[in-house]
């Protein structure tokens, strides 16, 4: 895996286009304080091929999660949303510009680190 840089993260989003239409995998807790989320989505880099990228939430301090077999139905249209703000950062389904306004989406991560990692796609 490889650390998200908060200069980075614009980067990224654009590459995946922010994941709209995506599909939510998996959400694994590592341990209480580490979350990993995976999705699938189409790499601009790829000629818009299908790939898997999973995000690893370190430290996590709050947290909204959705049960194993209610995944396949969150709603990705809006995309996720990285948001880095007063040394921590966080990862939610939806469209949001800060960590407060986050916590108001279906599935959310907060915590002090995130890196990713790029994945074959599957399911």
């Amino acid at each position: 895996m490889k650390p998200l840089l908060s200069n980075k993260t614009n980067e990224l989003l654009t590459r995946i286009d922010n994941a709209i239409d995506g599909e939510l995998r998996s959400v694994v807790m590592n341990s209480p304080l580490n979350f990993t989320l995976e999705l699938s989505v189409q790499d601009r880099n790829r000629g818009n091929d299908w790939i898997n990228i999973a995000f690893e939430i370190d430290g996590v301090s709050d947290a909204q999660l959705v049960e194993d077999n209610k995944l396949p139905f969150v709603d990705m249209s809006e995309g996720i949303s990285i948001v880095f703000e007063g040394g921590m950062c966080g990862l939610s389904i939806g469209s949001y510009s800060s960590l407060e306004a986050l916590k108001s989406a279906s599935l959310y991560l907060i915590g002090s680190s995130m890196k990713y990692e790029e994945r074959p796609f599957g399911s």
